[in-house]
């Protein structure tokens, strides 16, 4: 810690003589005017385990830091001026009661808004507003699986697969730790660039070719066999399905109810006020 503890002097050393003329806390390890750090606030700086390398870069970074910002803001004292500090000032007022307005109000929100969305209230949410959910991407509902090129039994794997059946599923589920990777959920959409990640054969220069509705496709590269199905396809500008848009729908329900609650709270609070005569308007 020596080094640290020089860098510590070296500070104190630069602070002109007028600061060391004022009375100093006397666990103060470094002032900046009638600022100061105390030395349980350079301790409380240090991780649990530390070496004495780290605690010098770490201590010597925030004092820097720390000592920059006070000494920033005594200039700024000095060469700003006052019609302008109270401007500053009123703003950082205004500032520091819409921190603790927001900060109340988010633990009441948290405490007492009830989060749960129905279904009911989902699906009458897009009924009335389905025009507005057009996709600005493709959609897709497939399946694949991949297998390695030397994989010996496609053949029973690829009937499987293409049975599609609940017991076909659960036998392929079996078998899935020889499969290089797959994905057997058809009635999910997912965005068209999924398919591009999973399944290399199929790429933007050919997927004209090979995304399309209830197409099924036997594809081999350098990578592997691929066994893919796309269920149905939905292309940009299409009306977006209920289910993909179901978590945007629930929280724009959501962030509503907040709202409402958050106007609620604040009209209570105001009427409670003029009750009590906490809040009283003088003609």
């Amino acid at each position: 810690m020596y080094k640290l503890f020089y860098y510590i002097a070296f500070l104190l050393f630069l602070s002109s003589c007028e600061y060391f003329q004022q009375a100093q806390p006397v666990d103060a390890v470094v002032m900046v005017g009638d600022a100061y750090l105390s030395q349980d606030d350079i301790k409380n700086l240090l991780p649990d385990q530390y070496t004495k390398e780290d605690s010098a870069i770490i201590v010597s970074s925030y004092i820097n830091n720390w000592a920059t910002e006070r000494l920033l803001m005594q200039n700024a004292r000095k060469n700003i001026s006052l019609s302008q500090q109270e401007q500053l000032d009123k703003l950082i007022e205004k500032y520091r009661f819409e921190l603790y307005s927001q900060a109340y109000k988010q633990e009441l929100t948290k405490q007492n808004l009830d989060t749960v969305i129905k279904p009911a209230a989902v699906d009458k949410y897009f009924e009335e507003h389905q025009k507005d959910f057009k996709l600005n991407e493709d959609l897709v509902q497939f399946r694949y699986i991949q297998l390695d090129p030397l994989y010996t039994d496609v053949g029973s794997i690829d009937k499987l697969f293409k049975s599609g059946t609940e017991d076909a599923y659960r036998k392929l589920d079996s078998l899935s730790l020889g499969f290089k990777s797959h994905f057997l959920n058809d009635s999910i959409w997912v965005q068209k660039k999924i398919v591009f990640d999973r399944v290399s054969a199929i790429n933007p220069s050919n997927e004209e070719r090979y995304i399309k509705d209830k197409k099924y496709w036997k594809l081999e590269d350098s990578v592997g066999v691929y066994l893919v199905r796309f269920n149905n396809v939905l292309r940009r500008g299409d009306n977006a399905p209920l289910s993909y848009v179901k978590p945007t729908i629930k929280q724009v329900l959501l962030n509503r109810r907040k709202l409402n609650y958050i106007k609620k709270l604040e009209k209570d609070l105001l009427d409670d006020a003029i009750k009590s005569k906490k809040f009283q308007i003088k003609s």
